[in-house]
């Protein structure tokens, strides 16, 4: 999954996403977050996927590439969440 989101994001990032774009890289980064964390077998607390993917968003939106993004995502996540 991790993969797909990497190719879409390739296709859409761009410094103004659509409305319709942000959705679809919602989704797929909700998916993405719900797999990684059923592999890992953890049970996120309520609202860390919609901030980690807001985040996510937000960071693409201000121009950060797609490893940055998910990386800066992911510990802003885990310090806010206590993860």
């Amino acid at each position: 999954m991790p993969l797909l989101l990497a190719v879409l994001l390739g296709v859409v990032a761009s410094p103004a996403l659509a409305d319709g774009d942000q959705n679809l890289i919602r989704k797929m980064c909700m998916v993405a977050f719900t797999s990684a964390m059923n592999e890992a077998g953890e049970t996120p607390p309520p609202g860390m996927g919609d901030f980690t993917c807001g985040c996510f968003l937000d960071q693409l939106g201000e121009g950060a590439g797609f490893d940055e993004a998910q990386t800066r995502c992911k510990q802003e996540a885990a310090r806010r969440y206590g993860y």
